[in-house]
This record gives structure tokens, C-alpha cells and sequence, in this order.
């Protein structure tokens, strides 16, 4: 077996391959500019799709190619950001980043500020990818494994005891061996994404953080052929020919997995599975001036993909396992690639105050957070503005603070043990600056996160209170 570990570590810590480059420190003797958070364009006025049966077949057709699609693109992103920083062959590799996402991080919408991250993208054409999970008791961290469509298919880690082991990968119509001492789990498609994930419990912990996630090993077979190459540009706004084959292209790497065959072959007269040159001019045409109105309609994804009270989306019981519902799959891939299943996971979305007023920088917010929060992990609330095409990513702020949680050190807690966390623009003056959470200048979004949750949080007995507007603190 050939192993491959994290050797670029070193290389991949100044260049990361989540994100950009880490920023330049300022020259000496020079005041460090001040962070400002750049105003989002206002999403362009994109005319409704006319109500016809047509345009309605359309519709579902992307519902089920758009996940695809999304995962491909950041696969293609990240695979050139890792060749360019030195990693010849990134498939079958794991690409760390051995530090916490920031406001450069623009490669995944919704990063979270907790976690280290690490990605596997899989290529499982060619038989079986053992990885190794090393042991991490006592500190969060998840391997979640998921298919071509953005399903989650396994999760190691925290949840499953943390003792770690190894595990053989295959794909979908894969019956050979499997090493000896490996446990067996089948992805659904060839093409699968394994997101790493380690608690970083506050900055004095980073550096255990990532020994923790350069314990995660890959190892493959002596001889294995060579990662079948992929289309390598993969745009975040195609046309529809584009869109159609990086999808189709995709699909027929996993044609061994029948039940999604036949999902797609139900497309196949809208161009799912069907060459771009062998549709009709009228469905060339329809794909061609749909596309951005599509896209736009799932702009809303996180909120619309849950029910809201009190102000906080909660998510739908089937996100990160979808089943058929290709619309909640679709909403997700564009505003949170990568979401957990509620087992492992709550994510909470609030883009509104408690009497329905967006949320908004030229305010100052106060967001209570209970004592006993049900978790068996931990909980953090985390601060995003979101891009004109509906993706999420962090705001500069003159502290470098994107989040906030129950492992944050500085955060203090009420005689009660809730916590009052102070949102806005303007950094506070006194004590307050310590449960301080930056906003940006014009409207926000705040993503509550609960890892492992208890019965209360999925029983849906466990609600948090809303935010609420209070004094601006100069």
C-alpha cells in the first residue's frame, strides 16, 4: 500500500487550500489598516420564470443536476488551488488547512470558525481508498463522507465513540478485497467528498488542533491506475451547456449506481445524460436564458429550507440525507455545501429581529444564548453576509472575530450561566467588548450551530430566543 500523509502540511499552512492566501502582515512601522467589509452588490433584478409546464420540468431537472454541479465546482476549485500550491496529484489526498477560515476563505459557502478543516476529494473508480482515523477523544471532530448529490453517506469521528481505526472506501459497483483490519463503507457514487473536521477549542489550542487532523492518513493500493481527469474549469455561473457537462460527465462516472441512473434518465429529454449538440435549439435556448433565474430562486436556500420561530430557521429533518426531495438539496448546495445531518449537526439561521425587521448593521442586537444548551459537542454563533448570488462567506472586523462559542475563552456567561452576546457594527466600549460579535455595515445573517444535539434541540422542545434590538454601545 501507498501512503499518502500530510507532507505538503508545512507548504499548505501559508498557501491554504480552502482559501487564499493568508494576508501580508503590514510593513513595520505603519498603522495596519483598519478591516472593512466590502458592500454587496445588490443581487441583479432577474425577471420570474413564466408559469408553464415547461419551464416547471425545467426546474426539477436543475433541482437534481444543481447539487451535482456544485460539488464538481468546488472539487475543481480546491483540486487547482492544491496544484498550484505544490500538491501534484490532489485526488485521493488529503488537503489540510491548518488554520481557522477567515474572511479570505471564498472557496465553501458557510465555513464554519470552529473547526479545522480537511478534504478528501475520492476518486473510487479504481478501487478501494483506505483511511485511517486516528483517535481523538475528547475533542470534537467528524469525518463526513458525501456522494456525487451532496448526500451524506458516513460519518466518523466524535459521534461514532472517537477510537478511530481504518477504513476501506469503495464505490458504488465495486465487489473485490478489501485490506485486512479495515472496516468496509460504500459511497453511492465514484465521485465522493470526505470533509474533515477538528474543534479548535480557542487559539492556544490550534496547534493540538492540528495534530489531531494530520493523524487522518490515506493509503491505496501499489499499482492503482491514475485519478480519472475531470473537466477542469468548472465556473460558479455557467451557461447551460457548461452546466450540462460537468453534471453528465459526472453522472456517468457513477453509472453503477442504477437508482440514480434512472433519477437522471428521467431528465434525459431536458439534457440530463444527453449530449449538449443532440437537444433541440428550443431546449439549448430554454437552458441558456433560465439558468440565472433558477439560480436565484434557491438565493433564500437556508432560511427557506427549514421552518422559523422566533426569528430562527430550523432545519428540515431531512437535510444531509435528502431522499427525493431535490429542491431542500438544491437550497442547501448554494447556501451550505457541506451541512451535516441534524444528528450530527443543528444549524439555525436567523436573518431577521424578533418583530421580523432584517437584520442590519446600523443596529445594535442582543442575542441570548440559554444555559444548557443540548449538545454533546458544542455550540457557536457565527456571523456572515451574504454574496448577491445567495453564498455566505465571513465579514472583515478590526478584531478578527467571525464567531463566537461556548469554547471562545473570552466569552463570559450570566449569573444565570445564558450568555448575552452583543451584535454590531461598532466595537463597544467596557466588558461588553468581550461578548462583542462584529457585524458588517449593511444587512447580516447569523448561523447558530449545534454539534451533536441532544433529544431536546431534535424533538424540537429546545428553542432559542430571538434577537432582539437593544442600545447601540459607542
Amino acid at each position: 500500500m501507498r501512503h499518502i500523509n500530510l507532507i505538503m502540511a508545512a507548504l499548505l499552512l501559508s498557501t491554504s487550500v480552502t482559501g487564499t492566501a493568508a494576508p501580508a502582515r503590514p510593513a513595520a512601522k505603519k498603522a495596519a489598516a483598519r478591516p472593512v467589509s466590502k458592500p454587496v452588490a445588490a443581487p441583479a433584478k432577474i425577471a420570474p420564470l413564466p408559469d408553464t409546464e415547461e419551464v416547471a420540468a425545467l426546474r426539477r431537472a436543475f433541482h437534481f443536476a444543481f447539487p451535482i454541479y456544485e460539488i464538481m465546482r468546488t472539487r475543481s476549485l480546491q483540486l487547482a488551488q492544491a496544484r498550484a500550491a505544490g500538491v501534484p496529484e490532489p485526488v485521493n489526498f488529503i488537503l489540510p488547512r491548518l488554520k481557522l477560515a477567515d474572511a479570505t476563505s471564498r472557496d465553501v459557502t458557510t465555513p464554519n470558525n470552529d473547526t479545522l478543516y480537511g478534504s478528501l476529494w475520492l476518486d473510487l473508480a479504481a478501487g478501494p481508498v483506505v483511511v485511517t482515523v486516528p483517535p481523538g477523544a475528547g475533542r470534537y471532530h467528524s469525518a463526513a463522507l458525501y456522494s456525487l448529490t451532496t448526500d451524506v453517506t458516513s460519518i466518523i469521528g466524535s459521534r461514532t465513540g472517537g477510537d478511530g481505526g481504518r477504513y476501506a472506501i469503495v464505490g458504488p459497483g465495486y465487489n473485490g478485497p478489501v485490506p485486512a483490519g479495515t472496516q468496509t463503507i460504500r459511497s453511492t457514487t465514484n465521485d465522493a467528498w470526505l470533509l474533515v473536521r477538528v474543534l479548535v477549542k480557542g487559539p492556544d489550542d490550534l496547534k493540538a488542533a492540528g495534530e489531531l487532523l494530520q493523524g487522518f492518513d490515506v493509503a491505496l493500493a501499489d499499482g492503482r491506475a491514475a485519478p480519472v481527469p475531470t473537466i477542469a474549469t468548472v465556473p460558479p455561473a455557467p451557461d447551460g451547456k457548461t452546466f450540462l457537462a460537468v453534471v453528465n460527465e459526472a453522472l456517468a462516472r457513477s453509472a453503477a449506481n442504477s437508482a440514480l441512473a434512472v433519477k437522471a434518465n428521467g431528465f434525459g429529454t431536458l439534457g440530463v445524460g444527453t449530449d449538449w449538440e443532440a437537444l433541440s435549439p428550443e431546449t439549448r435556448a430554454l437552458w441558456t436564458r433560465s439558468l440565472p433565474a433558477l439560480r436565484a430562486e434557491l438565493r433564500n436556500g437556508l432560511v427557506e429550507a427549514g421552518t422559523t420561530t422566533d426569528g430562527w430557521s430550523y432545519p428540515d429533518f431531512a437535510i444531509g440525507e435528502y431522499g427525493d426531495n431535490d429542491l431542500l438539496r438544491a437550497r442547501v448546495a448554494l447556501g451550505g455545501l457541506g451541512a451535516l445531518p441534524r444528528v450530527e449537526a443543528m444549524y439555525l439561521t436567523a436573518r431577521a429581529d424578533k418583530d421580523g425587521a432584517p437584520l442590519d448593521g446600523s443596529k445594535a442586537y442582543s442575542v441570548t444564548i440559554p444555559r444548557g444548551v443540548p449538545t454533546g459537542a458544542f455550540w457557536s454563533v457565527t456571523m456572515y453576509q451574504q454574496e448577491a448570488d445567495g453564498r455566505l462567506f465571513f465579514v472583515p472586523n478590526e478584531i478578527g472575530r467571525f464567531a463566537v462559542s461556548d469554547q471562545s475563552p473570552q466569552l463570559r456567561s450570566n449569573r444565570d450561566g445564558s450568555y448575552e452576546i452583543f451584535v454590531q457594527a461598532s466595537k463597544p466600549s467596557g466588558e461588553r467588548v468581550v461578548n462583542w460579535l462584529p457585524a458588517p455595515k449593511g444587512k447580516f445573517i447569523l448561523v447558530f450551530r449545534g454539534y451533536l444535539p441532544r433529544a431536546p434541540f431534535l424533538d424540537g422542545s429546545f428553542r432559542l430566543p430571538p434577537v432582539v434590538t437593544s442600545e447601540l454601545i459607542p
